[in-house]
Order: C-alpha cells, then structure tokens, then sequence
C-alpha cells in the first residue's frame, strides 16, 4: 500500500514543472489502476497525496534545519522562493520523503522540529522568521510570506497563525440540506451508506467516510447538496427575499444559485450566469434535479452589464446581486493543498483587476436600494478589503454595509471573504 502511495506521488511530481490539480490527477491515476470500484483504495491514495504536499514543506525544510534553527529558516526561505525549487527538493527526497512525510502526519518529530519551531514563531524578535515558522509548520510554502503578513495588518498576527495551523489538516465533506426539518432522515440515509455526520451548523452538515456523497441515494434524490460551510455562510450572506429579482453572477456549477432559490422558497426569479460552458451545463443538471422552475441560466463573460431581462428593467434593476469572483483560490489551501504551489502573490493584482470591473459591471445592473454581495475564496487582503475599497472610490453611490471573512480558522471549513454592499442612489 505505502510503496503505492508513493507510486502516485511519483507520478504527480513528473506531471509538470509545476503539477497539475490533484483532484484531475487523481482521477485519471485512479481510471489507470482500475480502481474505480475500490473507493477504499482511491481514498489511502488521496489521504497520501494530501498529507505529502502539506507536510512536505515541513519534511524539505528538515534537510537545512541541522543547525541553528534561525539560520536554517533564512536558508530555507532563500532556496525555496519558487515552486520548481521546492518541489525539487521532493523529487530528489526520493522514497525517504515518504517515509518522513508519514511521520510528520502520524505526530512524528525525530528532530524535535516542531518545538523549536514553535518557540521561533512565539518568541523570535524577527517577525519575518516568527512568520515562516509558522507557515513551515503549517505546510504553506515561503513565497506567500508577503500575503500573510498584509493579512496580520488587517486582521492581527494571532489570527493568521490560527489560519496557518489550520492548513495541515483537511476539512470535512460539507453539504447543505435541501430541507432542514427533514435532517433526521437525511441523516439516517447518509449513515446507511458510510457517511456519517460529525457537525451541523444551520442547514450545513459535514461529513466524514469513504462514500462519495453523489453515489448517495439522499444526493441523487435532491435532499443534499455539495456545498462547503463557508460557501453556505456566503449565501445566506445575501439580502434577498422571497419574490424578489436575483443574479447569481459568477454562478459556477450552481451551489449558491440553489441556496438562494431555496431562501426565496421558490418565488421571483434568479438568473444565473457564468463564463465557462462546462460548468453550465453541470448547472442546468443541478436545477433539473431540485425541480427549481425559475431560474434562467445564460452565459456571461463578466465584460460588460448583459441586458436586463423585462420584468427586471421594470423595477430598475436587480434586487440582489451575487459575484462569486474567480480569485487565487488560496482559501482552499486546506481541501486543494496542491493550489499552494500553483499560485504565486504576483498574480493577486491580476485578479483584483478582474474582481473590480466585475463588480463595476453588476453595480450597473442593481436597482436603487438594491444589494451587491462580493465573495472570494481568498483570504488576501489584496483581493478582498482592497478590492471593495477601489470600487467604493469609484462608485460614490454605493455604501459598504458589512465584511468579513469566514470559514477557517474559526469554523472547520474553506476561508472565504464576504461583504455586503447597498446602492444608496
């Protein structure tokens, strides 16, 4: 089984300069082993995947730590500025990276790494090196250093090392209940068939198993839904009601167009749009099998305000408008741990441009008094407060109403940001 393990690992590591997703990858390793009807199998390949990229900074970051703790962090924060130099260090690891990374994960610490690490990022007069211990301990690679500390401005050093604890461990499968009093029953038909409920916030319920939650009767029957917390939180985060108009802008494959259709008990309308086709089409599987009968589904590329339909143009425009904007994905470091290799600081000004005109192009699409909900699945300050910031010097008839972040550290979850912003006139 180890000597599998690390077989996938291997072959993630030769995929690419810099390794595609996991979750493709795995897909096809698994199709290529014929394990597609062993989910046992699939799921040790995974936990191993998993574990290997978020102790892997920790295992690497062992082969300089032999002298003085300061000195090596420094050392390792020089030779692993990039991706290609870290996961360089793992190729050439070989099996012994295996054998250190399961250490790492079991509680193992041979070389007494993680107190000396803990007293650096408690005690260090350096806040630079208190940083990166702090994110080698948690598996997060040093080249986000720069995010992490605008993020301690914003929001306090104690709660980025809360964040950064979080990332060496997965999340659990969360899903929403289509129907909340129905919980017990829904419940029951999970835990049936492996899955069993560990934590209920609300609609929300996490899971743990084996099973995957759309081979599931409770799913293919329309009374669950795939849907992290923080996702949840978002869309209850939206000021929409029952009869009203609705755009799910960036809608993706449909997660939150459905909370809302639910929250608004399936009166008014909801249009829901989005860049990619592909994820189109899974949302239109996604409505047909919650029997939804007013939501409209159209393309968007986010460049310019689409044409108000009828009976919105009539009040002036949308009640509520929802932008889920793309973003770095670095509030998923926990569920996608591979993404904190695939994204580099350098492209976060990148995706602040595209989040600004995004919200610029559903503000004109919002009636006086009506609500636009921003929501990133980052927890970057250069995504998040500066983004809204740049819209609000732009758009002196709107107001910010409320933000924050959600999720991780504080609920066991993906970090997501969130505010609330109101057209005044």
């Amino acid at each position: 089984m180890d000597d599998l393990d690390y077989s996938a690992f291997g072959a993630w590591l030769r995929a690419g300069e810099v390794p595609p997703s996991l979750d493709r990858f795995v897909a096809g390793y698994i199709r290529e082993q014929g394990w597609v009807r062993e989910p046992a199998r699939a799921a040790s390949v995974v936990r191993f995947l998993d574990d290997a990229v978020a102790w892997g900074t920790l295992a690497a970051f062992a082969e300089v730590s032999r002298g003085k703790l300061p000195a090596a962090l420094q050392a390792f924060g020089a030779a692993h500025r990039r991706p290609r130099e870290l996961l360089q260090s793992w190729r050439a690891a070989g099996p012994e990276f295996a054998a250190r990374v399961r250490g790492w994960a079991s509680g193992a610490d041979p070389l007494d790494l993680r107190a000396a690490l803990d007293e650096i990022a408690r005690l260090h007069e350096d806040e630079e090196l208190r940083l990166w211990a702090r994110m080698v301990q948690g598996g997060v690679p040093p080249w986000h250093a720069p995010c992490l500390q605008a993020r301690a401005v914003a929001s306090g050093e104690g709660w980025v090392h809360r964040w950064i604890e979080r990332q060496s461990t997965r999340p659990p499968t969360w899903v929403r209940v289509a129907e909340p009093r129905k919980l017990p029953t829904v419940r029951g038909l999970l835990e049936s068939e492996g899955l069993v409920a560990t934590e209920r916030v609300g609609a929300a319920m996490a899971l743990r198993g084996d099973t995957p939650v759309m081979r599931t009767r409770a799913w293919k029957e329309g009374r669950v839904e795939l849907q992290d917390l923080g996702s949840q939180i978002v869309g209850e985060s939206v000021p929409v009601r029952p009869g009203e108009h609705a755009w799910d802008a960036c809608a993706g494959t449909g997660g939150k167009t459905l909370q809302l259709w639910s929250r608004m008990e399936g009166r008014g309308t909801i249009h829901a749009t989005d860049a990619a086709p592909p994820r189109l089409v899974e949302l239109r599987k996604r409505l047909k099998r919650a029997g939804t009968h007013n939501v409209r589904v159209g393309f968007w590329d986010g460049r310019v305000t689409p044409p108000l339909p009828p009976d919105v143009a009539g009040k002036g425009g949308y009640d509520a408008v929802l932008v889920d904007a793309p973003c770095s994905g670095s509030g998923t470091f926990r569920r996608r741990p591979d993404a904190r290799l695939r994204t580099q600081p350098s492209a976060n000004r990148k995706w602040a441009r595209q989040q600004v005109d995004l919200l610029d192009a559903a503000s004109r699409a919002t009636r006086v008094g009506g609500s636009v909900t921003y929501a990133t699945c980052s927890p970057w300050v250069e995504e998040d407060e500066a983004v809204v910031s740049t819209f609000l010097d732009r758009r002196k008839e709107w107001v910010l109403s409320r933000q924050a972040l959600v999720g991780a550290p504080d609920q066991d979850a993906d970090t997501l940001f969130v505010a609330v912003l109101r057209r005044q006139r």
